[in-house]
Parts: structure tokens; C-alpha cells; sequence
């Protein structure tokens, strides 16, 4: 039975090639995303060791709310405290700015990847080594990464702009250095600029404090020792972490992102294992069923059941030793041809060496072997029941499960997941049990509407096949009768393909409803005529612009208004909950926003004093206009604040709005997420000719602005509805590929 379970599939190459297609794809789908995400995670555990290089102990203020961008910095005062201690030989304080600190070039063009970060710094000798020029030492110079001046065309002794948190400036190229390393730079896409540390805490907005303070531990001392005496010097306000504490810190920041990909490109990935293996199991059906005959012979003249069977296993073993080899091997060429890909769409994804765990390796041999034996459990005895008289007639048929136990199996199973997806979308809390509960329900659908599509496939095929019977004549007649006559293999066949064309309905219905409420919104809740952001777009908190824009664009006539946005994740604490916060210039913003309030108002309150909360959490505490709220900071300050607005529309400002008055005021970054602007006179209620001539002049006006300022776009309304749809179609069309 080997030798012609060998012989059958040497015989027919091109049938076990087309078998072995899908679960290829499966596996390298697999192997793919893990070889991608593993690569990427090595690269970036690189980093976060040379980011944690050189000194055996950090200085820093706690975190309690907020990201890492959000803790604060700690007093000056703080290093001489440090320096004194005994066993300490030496401290470097320093500070960075995160993502808003971006080199103009000499042609006017902003340094700014999409991805990675543009990132600022005071000069840190123990991470960089001057390779070039030198060291800066004074005000009006900074040094910059070797990558990045070979890239743009950086030059020393040249004068370059640079965007900063506050504002632009010129500064003077002095020296390039590699990062990590003196003889390998570390390079993952970012941009560096650095800059002497009082000219750094003057152009970052930190002149009261440091980010974090190394510190070198004297030949001979006990670290332990020396990390306790630091921490009892300094008082519990202050933490004294070990470098490999803080390397573990940078690892796991790095990891959460990268797990990210790792599990949306996963979903995708079972979703095709999920199609293959209905895929497969029809296949087999196919070749069982094609090699009935031969099968029914060799029960005549003496095979047993369990031979046959054995036989159609050893076949599915083959397909999937053969497929899961090959899945590795394209596996590792699609994970280069992922990244290449999401690089395209706007990501900025770092080079490196491929990593082939043996993780990876095991999860392409459940799929690939283990999904292929389990396709062919069904198929296999089915073909150990074969009649030896019976086969050999010329009309014989596997015998499937009937189509009333098809009805009730179905029909339960699509019952239960219908009942599933209930749970997950209208009963379910949490992230994690709405997906389960989800994932579950989809599972079960799929299967059972598979199940179930038997039992109505020959009507179906009959009514749909009428139009091409009569179009295709014999043939159509022919391809109609044979769908019509063959309910389990139609329903089969087209089981693939109904879960393929379900996902890419899905996804086009929500799509369709992410674009239909954002236009809506657009159209009903913002009456700001320009809008300001980021040249790498969207709305991610750790991407923002120069106030000074925003500054600029207020002086000029055209505009008589602007608003300043800001964001934060889990940035404040109420009720000892951390919550999301939005930040604008409360006083104006109704003239740009509308987010639906019902009571109290903005345009006059306090803005030192004041914040809005939606109609929700202010149900859930019990708050109303007037009432005052204790809300924590992630400088650890506390204010009490009054409650001066309820909103129902929780799209435009999240629960909780605050403003920027109240922002800088506790905050360790000042850059700017988003702006909004009014031009002077505009009204649409105006003739078009007199809107596009407002229009025209306001974006004549803003124009040098943008020009200068090369990290923002300005659009107006219908330009800002364009782009916006540009970025969800370009998002669509990789959930379609995939």
C-alpha cells in the first residue's frame, strides 16, 4: 500500500501540486508573520540593550498615569544629590524629546520617516560615538546620527532648520556619531538630533528638570549597595533603577507594539488555514471519490479497510511534509515581502536579518501536517467503508452524511455562533471577551452554514443555472445538472470561496460605515474651515508639531480663529481609574467642534479651572454642571476641577476634555497633535464663487507656513475628507490583499 500511495502521487504530479497549493499558503502565511514579527523583535531587543548601555544605574521619576512620554522629569537639584553619594563616580543627566524634534534638509525637506520616530536628545556619550566632526558643546549646534546624514545629505559646518516641540530654529552640523556603538550603528528608521544638554532642555520645553540621569558606579563598588544609597539620598520621589531593569523596560515597550502586527497579521493568517482546511478536506473528497474504483479492487482482492484508509492518510502525510517545507521556504520570502508591504502603505519597518525560530518551525508543521491529516480524517473512513461489488460500478458515490442529520447539525452549530457573536457584540465587556466571544461565533457560523449549504445547494444551483443553461447552451446545461446533481460537492467546493467573499464583504461594510460616520461627522459636528496635522498623519499622541505653527497660522489675517489639540492615553486619573484625555483651547472650540452639549458651555469658563465630561461617565459618577472633580496628573499633582460642560458626542473629544492651559501645566510634552482653523468671513451659507475666493486666499496665505514648517499639511474641508478617505481606503486595501 506505500509503494502505490507513492506511485499514485508520482503518477499524478499535477494533482498533488494543486493539493498541496493551499496548505503551502497556509503554512507560509504563517511562518511569514512570525518570521517578520521575530525579526523585527530582535532587531528591536538590539536597541533597547544599546539604549541601556554604558551606565550600571538610572535615575528617573516614577510613572503611574500615562505613557512613557508622560513621566515627568525629575529636579536638577537631583543630580548634585546623586553625585555625592558615595561609590557613585560619575552622573550624566540628560533629556530627550520623543517623536516631535525633526531636521529640515537643504532642500526644505522635513527628515520625518513614517514609523519610526524622529527623536531628539542632549548629547549622551555613553550611547553616542563621534565619528565625524565633534562632540556639540555650545548653543546653536547639534550632531546627528551617521544614517541620517548619509541619507539626506547632511553636511558638517552646514546651518539646518529643525522643528521642535515649541518652535522651528537653525542649528549648525557639528559632528555625526553612530548610535550603540563606535564601530556599528544601530539603526531602525529613526532620525537623532542631538544637542548639548542646557541647549536641549531650552529647545525641548524641560529647563526645570532631566528626563532620566545615568549613572557609572565607581571600579569595585557593589551596585546593589550604591543603588540603595541613591534611593535613600533621594527620597521616595524619585526611582533608581538597574540598566538591565531599564533594558527589560525598553524590551517590553518595543515588544507591546511589534505583538500588535504579530496578532492582526495572525488573525489573517488562521483565517487562511481556516479556508485551506475546508479546502483540503474537499480535495480529498475529490480524490477519494476519483479513486473509488481503484480503492473498491483492492478490497477484492484483499486489502482491508484499514489499509485503504491508512493509504489516504499516508497520502495527507505526504501533502503535508511536502507543503510544510515548502510553506517554510516561501514563509521566509513572504515575511520579507510583508514588511516590504506594509512599508508601502506608510510604515517605516526596520531592516535586518531574517529569524527563523523553532517556534516557527513548530507552528508550520501543526499547520501544515497537522491541519492536512485532520482534513482527511472524514474522507479516509469514508473510503474504509467502500464496498469491494459496489465500487466498481461505473454510478458508485461516497456515502456522506445524510442531509437531515446535515440540517440539525447545522442548524444547531449556526444557532450557537449566532448566539456567540450576540454575546461578544451587545453583552461583553472587556477587549479580550468581546474578541473570544467573536472569534468563537465566526467559527461556528462559518461551519454551520457549510454544514447546512448542502441541504439547499441543488435548488439553488437549478435556479442560478437557468441563465447560463440558456446562454452556454449544452455546456451550461451540462456544468447546471452536475452542480444540481452533486449537493455536498457544490456546497463543498464553494465553501472557500464563501468564507473568502464573506471577510471581503465584512470588510467592505465596515469600511463603508468607518467612512460614512467619519463624513458624517465632518459634516454635522465640525464647522472649522482648515485642519493641521502631522505630514505622517492620523492621530497617535506620540506624533505632534511646533506650537509655533499653530502660533503663525493665528497671526494671520485670513484666519480668525485656531484651536490647538492634544491627546493622551490613560493620561489622567479620576476616581483612581486611569482615563484617555483631549486637551484644546476650550474658550473657542465650540466655533470648530460640536460635540453635541447638553448642558453648561465652554466659551466662557475658566480654562485654568474647568473641564467637560461626556454624558456617560458623568452618569456613572453621578456628576452634573458645577460639580467639582478631583483629576490626577502624571506629575502626581492633583487638581480639583469644575465640571462646566456635558457632551454627547463622544467622537469629537473622547469623555474627557481639558485645556491646554490645564495640559501644560502637568505635562512633560508641549508639541502640538492637531489644530484647527476659521477663515475670516467664511460661511457657507455664502455664494460658492465668494467660499472658494475666501478659500483661495486663506490657502495662499498659509502656504509659506507649510513651506517652511515641512513636518504639517494644512487642508481645508474638502481636502482634509479626501485625505482621510485615502488613508481608509489604503488600510482596505491591505486587509483585501491579506
Amino acid at each position: 500500500m506505500f509503494r502505490l500511495t507513492i506511485k499514485n502521487l508520482l503518477d499524478k504530479k499535477i494533482r498533488f501540486a494543486l493539493t498541496t497549493i493551499a496548505v503551502v499558503v497556509s503554512v507560509a502565511m504563517v511562518v511569514g508573520v512570525f518570521v517578520l514579527t521575530d525579526s523585527l523583535r530582535a532587531s528591536f531587543n538590539g536597541l533597547a540593550e544599546d539604549i541601556a548601555s554604558g551606565a550600571e544605574l538610572a535615575v528617573r521619576s516614577p510613572l503611574e498615569i500615562g505613557e512613557e512620554f508622560d513621566r515627568p522629569t525629575v529636579p536638577e537639584s537631583v543630580d548634585t544629590v546623586v553625585a555625592s553619594v558615595d561609590g557613585v563616580a560619575r552622573t550624566i543627566p540628560g533629556v530627550i524629546s520623543f517623536n516631535d524634534v525633526v531636521i529640515i534638509d537643504g532642500e526644505g525637506e522635513a527628515i520625518r520617516p513614517q514609523g519610526p520616530p524622529a527623536i531628539g536628545f542632549s548629547f549622551a556619550p555613553l550611547q553616542f560615538f563621534i565619528i565625524e566632526g565633534e562632540e556639540p558643546t555650545t548653543a546653536g549646534t547639534f550632531a546627528t546620527d551617521v544614517t541620517t546624514a548619509g541619507d539626506n545629505g547632511l553636511r558638517i559646518g552646514e546651518t539646518y532648520a529643525i522643528d521642535g516641540p515649541q518652535q522651528q530654529e537653525r542649528f549648525e552640523l557639528v559632528g555625526i556619531f553612530r548610535f550603540g556603538s563606535p564601530d556599528e550603528h544601530t539603526s531602525l528608521g529613526q532620525t537623532m538630533a542631538a544637542f548639548e544638554l542646557e541647549e536641549a532642555q531650552r529647545f525641548f520645553g524641560k529647563e526645570d528638570g532631566y528626563d532620566q540621569i545615568d549613572v557609572i558606579v565607581e571600579a569595585g563598588a557593589d551596585i546593589a549597595s550604591v543603588q540603595a544609597d541613591i534611593q535613600a539620598a533621594v527620597g521616595s520621589g524619585v526611582e533608581v533603577i538597574t540598566s538591565e531593569v531599564l533594558e527589560e523596560e525598553n524590551a517590553e515597550g518595543f515588544d507591546e507594539v511589534i505583538s500588535i502586527f504579530n496578532n492582526i497579521l495572525l488573525a489573517f493568517a488562521f483565517i487562511i488555514v481556516f479556508v485551506a482546511t475546508f479546502i483540503i478536506n474537499n480535495t480529498f473528497q475529490i480524490v477519494v471519490a476519483q479513486r473509488i474504483r481503484e480503492l473498491g479492487l483492492l478490497r477484492a482482492i484483499g486489502a482491508t479497510g484499514q489499509q485503504v484508509s491508512r493509504s489516504v492518510y499516508l497520502e495527507a502525510l505526504l501533502v503535508g511534509i511536502f507543503s510544510t517545507v515548502s510553506g517554510i521556504l516561501l514563509g521566509l520570502l513572504l515575511g520579507t515581502g510583508l514588511r516590504g508591504l506594509l512599508n508601502t502603505v506608510g510604515f517605516s519597518l526596520p531592516a535586518g536579518p531574517l529569524v527563523l525560530a523553532p517556534r516557527t518551525v513548530v507552528w508550520a508543521i501543526a499547520v501544515g501536517i497537522g491541519v492536512t491529516m485532520l482534513s482527511a480524517i472524514v474522507p479516509a473512513r469514508r473510503a474504509r467503508t467502500i464496498s469491494p461489488i459496489a465500487a466498481i460500478q461505473s454510478d458508485q458515490r461516497l456515502a456522506g452524511a445524510s442531509l437531515t442529520r446535515r440540517l440539525y447539525g447545522g442548524g444547531a452549530m449556526t444557532t450557537i455562533g449566532a448566539i456567540a457573536l450576540g454575546m461578544g457584540l451587545f453583552v461583553a465587556s472587556s477587549t479580550v471577551s468581546v474578541l473570544t466571544f467573536v472569534a468563537i461565533g465566526a467559527v461556528l457560523v462559518f461551519v454551520g452554514v457549510n454544514t447546512l449549504s448542502p441541504s439547499f445547494a441543488r435548488p439553488v444551483a437549478t435556479v442560478l443555472g437557468r441563465p447560463f443553461a440558456r446562454l452556454f447552451g449544452v455546456s451550461g446545461q451540462i456544468a447546471q445538472g452536475n452542480a444540481a446533481r452533486s449537493p455536498r460537492r457544490t456546497a463543498s467546493t464553494a465553501g472557500a470561496l464563501m468564507i473568502g467573499l464573506a471577510l471581503v464583504g465584512m470588510a467592505g461594510v465596515v469600511g463603508s460605515s468607518l467612512t460614512k460616520t467619519f463624513l458624517d461627522t465632518l459634516d454635522n459636528s465640525v464647522e472649522a474651515d482648515y485642519f493641521i496635522q502631522s505630514t505622517s498623519g492620523g492621530f497617535d499622541p506620540s506624533v505632534t508639531f511646533s506650537e509655533e505653527v499653530a502660533d503663525e497660522i493665528a497671526a494671520l489675517p485670513e484666519f480668525d480663529s485656531v484651536v490647538r489639540y492634544r491627546f493622551g492615553l490613560d493620561s489622567i486619573q479620576i476616581n483612581g481609574e486611569n482615563k484617555d484625555v483631549f486637551a484644546a483651547d476650550i474658550n473657542d472650540v465650540e466655533r470648530h467642534l460640536d460635540a453635541d452639549i447638553v448642558s453648561g458651555g465652554l466659551t466662557d469658563a475658566d480654562a485654568a479651572t474647568s473641564i467637560a465630561i461626556h454624558e456617560d461617565p458623568a452618569t456613572d459618577l453621578g456628576l452634573s454642571v458645577g460639580d467639582t472633580v478631583d483629576v490626577t496628573f502624571p506629575d502626581f499633582e492633583t487638581d480639583t476641577l469644575t465640571i462646566v460642560a456635558i457632551y454627547t458626542d463622544s467622537s469629537i473629544f473622547g469623555n474627557y476634555l481639558i485645556d491646554n492651559v490645564v495640559w501644560e501645566d502637568h505635562f512633560n510634552r508641549s508639541g502640538l497633535g492637531f489644530a484647527s482653523a476659521t477663515v475670516t468671513g467664511f460661511d457657507d451659507d455664502l455664494p460658492q464663487a465668494e467660499q472658494d475666493r475666501l478659500l483661495e486666499e486663506a490657502a495662499a496665505a498659509i502656504q509659506p507656513i507649510t513651506d517652511r514648517f515641512p513636518t504639517v499639511v494644512a487642508e481645508n474641508r474638502v481636502e482634509f475628507r479626501q485625505s482621510q478617505q485615502d488613508q481608509l481606503n489604503s488600510f482596505l486595501a491591505v486587509i483585501f490583499v491579506l
